[in-house]
């Protein structure tokens, strides 16, 4: 990637509130509509940028992604929004990035696979590390906390501390779970896109998340933005 390149930037959240913040925010805005899908093109510091509102979930997830694969045809796809924190000393308002995502509702296992795999497709989904070093240092930057590890995805709520303790248990270094980030990856990793997982933690999982997650969740998805748009601000 040499000095002066235009990128073309797809971005996927799930929800409204995760989603209008950086609506506003994008320059030279259209606006489209997907199925249930809302899309957003414009741009922002040059680079072409299209924001898709997928809604809840890995078949939303995956129809965004798609969507953007065939369509936008992207140079990069950053999944952003919130998430539950599981890593021990995370705290609500806290970046996550995944260095790598998996599914942790997938069990094939009887039939001789490991917890997560699909046939034919890895575990773990693994994000490039230069743009996993580059979001590290715009988060450090702006003084963002975060922290970098697995997050994994299923289509549940996660918030008993039996479901966190079966989670840690099958995935190596997990720091928090969602609901669409393994879906983005998997379509991403199957049409050779780079992508980039980033979440604000709208909750810790535990006993106390839903109460969490409906107080910070507007929270999460303004400070999601702030970083989105640092980031692709310093992508050259």
């Amino acid at each position: 990637m040499s000095a002066g390149t235009h990128l073309k930037i797809g971005i996927i959240g799930a929800m409204h509130l995760e989603c209008d913040f950086l609506r506003q925010q994008l320059k030279e805005t259209t606006h489209k509509q997907y199925l249930d899908i809302k899309i957003t093109l414009g741009s922002w510091s040059g680079h072409a940028v299209c924001l898709l509102e997928s809604g809840i979930g890995k078949v939303n997830a995956t129809l965004a992604a798609e969507w953007l694969a065939r369509e936008f045809k992207p140079d990069l796809v950053i999944n952003t929004g919130s998430a539950g924190g599981i890593k021990l000393g995370t705290h609500v308002g806290d970046f996550v990035f995944a260095d790598k995502v998996c599914h942790h509702d997938v069990d094939v296992s009887p039939i001789g696979f490991e917890f997560g795999e699909l046939p034919g497709l890895p575990v773990y989904y693994a994000v490039k590390d230069r743009w996993l070093k580059k979001l590290d240092q715009v988060a450090t930057q702006l003084q963002d906390m975060h922290h970098i590890g697995t997050i994994a995805t299923g289509e549940s709520f996660i918030y008993r501390e039996s479901q966190v303790a079966q989670i840690k248990q099958r995935f190596a270094d997990v720091v928090a779970c969602e609901m669409e980030a393994a879906a983005v990856a998997q379509v991403c990793y199957l049409h050779d896109i780079d992508f980039l997982i980033l979440r604000n933690l709208s909750d810790v999982a535990g006993e106390e998340a839903q109460t969490s997650f409906n107080q910070y969740i507007e929270q999460a998805g303004r400070k999601s933005t702030e970083l989105v748009l640092g980031l692709i601000s310093q992508i050259n």
